[in-house]
C-alpha cells in the first residue's frame, strides 16, 4: 500500500506533503485509509475548532527518562528523587529551554529497575546515556547537549557516564499520561497499534530490545503540553534533524507517512495545514531543535499541497 520515501529523496522538506492526486487517491481522499482496523472511540472528545499555532514554546533539546511505566503522577517533575525532578530543577542549558519527559523506555535492571540510576535518551541527537543518577543531571546537559557547534555527537564522551547512539532512524513519542488527561491513556495505545501494524509489514518496527540499525521506535511519554487538543504525537527524524509535532491525531491518520513509508497518505485522510518546521539559521549545536505545532484540520475540504507559515 505504501510508497517508499526513497522515491522522494533529495527533493527537500516541502515534498513531505505532496499534492493529492484523485486518480491515485480517489475523489473522496480515502483510498489509503479504508483498511484501517483501529478506530478512535466515539466518547473521546477532541477540540477541533481552536487554532493551535503558537501554543508550543521553542525548546533546545528533549530528554526522555527511562521509567518502564506508561502512566505517572500528574506532574512528573514533582516525583521526589526522580531524574525528571533533577533535570527540571537543577539542569540548565546555555542554549535555551529543555523539555523533560518520563517515558516507558526500559530502565537498567528491566523489571527490577535500579531506582537510583536510569537511562536517558537525548533528542534530536539520538543519544542514550546510561546509569544516570540525580546528581548527574547538569553533567549530562553540559557534556552531551551544551557542546560546540559542529561537534560530532560520536566524539563526545564522559569520564563518569557511558553513552551510545540510538540505532533508530525515527523516534515516535505518544503521550499516554492518563492521570494528566484520560483521553491520552485511550488514544496512545490505539495510535501505536495502528502505526505498528504498518511498520511491521515493512520491516521497520523496532521494539525496545531490537538494536538493529534503522527503523522506528515508538515510545510512550508523559504530558508534553497542548492537552486542550489531546492526542499529541511527536516524530523525531534523525537524518533531517527535525521534530514534527502533531495533535488531534486519530489512528486512521496514517502517521507512518512521516517515518518514511508513504509520503502521501497523510494528505489523503485529512486536510493538513503545516508550518515551516526546518530551521532557517545554522543550529547552535548538534542538539539544537526548533519545533512547531502542526495543525490537523478535520472535517474540512481537502487541501492540496503544502502551506508554509513563518
Amino acid at each position: 500500500m505504501f510508497r517508499s520515501l526513497l522515491a522522494m529523496a533529495g527533493r527537500g522538506p516541502k515534498y513531505i506533503f505532496p499534492e493529492v492526486d484523485p486518480k491515485v487517491d480517489g475523489d473522496d481522499c480515502r483510498t489509503d485509509c479504508n483498511d484501517c482496523t483501529v478506530k478512535c472511540p466515539q466518547n473521546v472528545k477532541i477540540d477541533t475548532t481552536l487554532p493551535m499555532y503558537g501554543f508550543i514554546k521553542e525548546f533546545h533539546a528533549h530528554i526522555l527518562v527511562a521509567t518502564g511505566q506508561t502512566d505517572w503522577i500528574r506532574k512528573v517533575e514533582q516525583e521526589n528523587g526522580s531524574l525528571m525532578e533533577a533535570f527540571k530543577s537543577d539542569a540548565k542549558s546555555k542554549h535555551g529551554r529543555l523539555m523533560v519527559s518520563a517515558s516507558n523506555l526500559t530502565p537498567p535492571g528491566g523489571d527490577v529497575p535500579n531506582t537510583s540510576k536510569t537511562t536517558v535518551l537525548l533528542l534530536p541527537s539520538f543519544t542514550f546515556v546510561d546509569d544516570v543518577s540525580y546528581s548527574d543531571a547538569q553533567h549530562v546537559v553540559q557534556t552531551f547537549i551544551d557542546v560546540s557547534a559542529g561537534t560530532p555527537i560520536q566524539s563526545i564522551s564522559s569520564p563518569r557516564l557511558n553513552s551510545r547512539p540510538c540505532p533508530h532512524d525515527y523516534v515516535v513519542l505518544l503521550c499516554s499520561h492518563k492521570r494528566r488527561d484520560a483521553r491520552c491513556g485511550i488514544t496512545a495505545p490505539l495510535i501505536k497499534k495502528e502505526m505498528e501494524r504498518h511498520l511491521r509489514g515493512n520491516g521497520l518496527y523496532r521494539d525496545m530490545a531490537d538494536e538493529r540499525p534503522g527503523g522506528v521506535g515508538i515510545y510512550f511519554v508523559s504530558h508534553v503540553g497542548g492537552h486542550k487538543f489531546s492526542a499529541n504525537v511527536l516524530i523525531y527524524r534523525k537524518k533531517e534533524q527535525q521534530m514534527i509535532w502533531l495533535a488531534r491525531v486519530k489512528p486512521d491518520h496514517s502517521l507512518c507517512t512521516f517515518v518514511g513509508i508513504n509520503i502521501s497518505s497523510l494528505s489523503l485522510s485529512l486536510s493538513l495545514v503545516p508550518s515551516n518546521f526546518t530551521r532557517t539559521s545554522e543550529a547552535d549545536s548538534p542538539g539544537d531543535v526548533e519545533c512547531y505545532r502542526r495543525m490537523l484540520v478535520l472535517h474540512k475540504p481537502r487541501q492540496k499541497g503544502i502551506d508554509s507559515i513563518g
